[in-house]
């Protein structure tokens, strides 16, 4: 007798998975606040279910100004993509108010005509006894049209302009009559609401820092430019309140070192027919700063400090920068000086000190790469490679380094303890090692994991007594970064892209837009409108108080522990060789 074939319901319920002896290795790895080549290298932090996370920086500004829901009393407001075709054959039905027949009884004797405005048309109904009805298809804004307000601000919004507005236009089958010389008009006075709502903006954001730290400040300040390297004709200086729960911007500088209108007049006029012209253009010249592209985050430094008194009634003492001295030293050797009596101090932003250990160590690899040393007997050369300082490695010591900075916030003498510890630790020595150090474990496990060679170690000791000077520590016991700074950078070339050139007018109100957008939110746009004279609109507010919620969201969820807790994994991944790059860091 043959074997039964089993059947389906013979067989045993398959269990989810939950975990291996691999998997709960990589979750207790991954819990610790470092992470990389050294599991040993790990400050072991239990989870507490019951923790709630602090709320995000998006949640701190945007909160108290978002209404828990917008007005759903919607009427038939706004504007609609509408085929004419259908709307023409649908008043041509109804009744002459003066004949009471059909408007379109007889087509022969009635006819529709069309004048425009732009993006606006007047359309006019003749009935066979001439009586002539006629409206227009948006409403008046002052002395234009509103939906050829709208269309321009829309298209600035989202990082466009004239010609990506015409091929919007051609290709949705609208009327591209809207010409340069009406987009110019509607520019101009986009650029001046938008830059009045800003400046609103920015008093706002300075009068709630001073009210909470006093007329001395700390401040986050870098410069951002529309071309990578030294060929930008134009750059951006921003100056952020250095508050990681509720950074806000409070002062921006655009410059240009170029002018549209004095490049082609310079070439039709001969030297004293443009030196003549160049005297009555000036005061429109779209040209404010001479000089290379390198220069322009020097001068705007120069600028918003010397204003920070007039404008806000601030003083920034402390400057967070990214290292680059040529900024700070604008603003704290001018002379006269800025602040009288008051001395500016130079912060370092903690992310750019903790790619200072990479660069350095792998300077120093390849300064000793030709370089002998003893080992075992054996004569080896340089202290780079397999079994001495690899790449992986060296973005290891970087990530632990970053660790060490970021988890003693305002504890100098910490911070160099932490530093120092991970350097004895890969040259076996354990004596200021913690927990997670394999030989203070129960039963003790191997100390050498990953251990680097003596000559190795002392080579690269230089470089972690310089990175760990009193001098530099205490300008990063603040534990700030300039992520802030960057965030706003990157709105701002997201209203106006790098892929094209633009002139000043053009970036300015780009950045103004950014600002109110960081600071207020979209809903804060909405002033714009009022100051346009524009109705703000039922689906215009709702629409920005759902990129709101939707932001204060999105930064909600990166804060949740599991999504932490996945960065921390994907950071784990990384520092094994599993992914292409390190983020330094990213563990934090």
């Amino acid at each position: 007798m043959g074997k039964r074939k089993s059947q389906r319901s013979d067989r045993p319920k398959r269990r989810s998975f939950s975990g291996n002896v691999y998997t709960r290795r990589r979750e207790q790895a991954t819990e610790g606040s470092i992470i990389g080549e050294d599991r040993q290298h790990q400050t072991r932090v239990e989870p507490n279910p019951k923790a709630q996370p602090k709320p995000s920086s998006s949640k701190v500004k945007l909160g108290p100004q978002i209404d828990d829901k917008v007005d759903e009393e919607q009427d038939l407001s706004g504007f609609r993509f509408v085929d004419v075709k259908i709307l023409t054959d649908f008043v041509l039905n109804l009744l002459c108010p003066e004949c009471k027949r059909p408007l379109g009884e007889n087509k022969r004797l009635s006819f529709v005509s069309e004048e425009k405005s732009s993006l606006a048309s007047k359309l006019t109904f003749t009935c066979q006894c001439q009586h002539k009805l006629s409206f227009w298809t948006s409403s008046k804004c002052g002395r234009t049209y509103e939906v050829n307000r709208r269309f321009p601000l829309a298209m600035f919004a989202i990082g466009r302009n004239f010609t990506q507005g015409k091929r919007f236009l051609g290709n949705m089958n609208m009327p591209t009559s809207m010409f340069k010389t009406s987009w110019a008009f509607h520019k101009k006075a986009i650029l001046h609401a938008t830059e009045r709502t800003a400046d609103e903006s920015t008093q706002k954001a300075a009068a709630e820092l001073k009210a909470s730290k006093g007329e001395e400040v700390a401040v986050s300040c870098d410069g951002t430019w529309q071309r990578r390297g030294f060929q930008s004709k134009n750059g951006v200086f921003t100056v952020l309140s250095a508050d990681k729960q509720n950074s806000k911007v409070i002062d921006t500088v655009v410059m240009s070192n170029y002018c549209d209108a004095c490049a082609k007049n310079k070439k039709k006029r001969t030297e004293e027919g443009f030196n003549e012209w160049k005297l009555t253009h000036a005061p429109a010249c779209d040209k404010n700063h001479v000089g290379s592209a390198g220069s322009m985050e020097p001068a705007g430094a120069l600028t918003a400090f010397k204003r920070s008194e007039t404008l806000h009634e601030l003083k920034y003492v402390s400057f967070l920068g990214d290292g680059d001295s040529k900024s700070f030293s604008s603003v704290s050797k001018a002379e006269p000086p800025i602040y009288e009596n008051v001395k500016i101090e130079k912060l370092e932003c903690c992310g750019h000190v903790q790619k200072r250990m990479a660069r350095q160590l792998t300077n120093k690899v390849a300064a000793l790469k030709k370089e002998t040393f003893r080992q075992n007997g054996k004569t080896v050369t340089g202290i780079g490679g397999k079994g001495r300082l690899t790449k992986q490695g060296i973005l290891n010591i970087q990530g632990h380094y970053g660790a060490a900075i970021r988890n003693n916030v305002g504890d100098v003498g910490a911070m160099q303890r932490d530093v120092r510890t991970i350097l004895e630790h890969r040259n076996k020595v354990h004596v200021n090692c913690g927990l997670w150090c394999p030989s203070k474990k129960n039963p003790p496990g191997d100390p050498n994991i990953n251990a680097l060679p003596p000559y190795v170690c002392e080579a690269i000791t230089p470089v972690f007594e310089t990175l760990s000077s009193d001098t530099l520590l205490s300008k990063c016991a603040h534990g700030g970064t300039q992520n802030t700074n960057e965030s706003f950078h990157n709105m701002i070339w997201e209203r106006c892209p790098k892929t094209g050139f633009v002139g000043r007018p053009r970036l300015t109100l780009a950045v103004s837009d950014a600002t109110i957008a960081y600071n207020d939110g979209e809903m804060g746009r909405l002033s714009i409108f009022t100051k346009l004279g524009m109705p703000q609109g039922y689906h215009t507010t709702k629409c920005f108080s759902e990129l709101d919620r939707a932001r204060i969201k999105a930064a909600g969820a990166r804060l949740q522990p599991g999504e932490r807790r996945a960065r921390r994994i994907a950071a784990a991944q990384v520092a094994e060789g599993q992914e292409e790059f390190y983020q330094a860091g990213a563990h934090e």
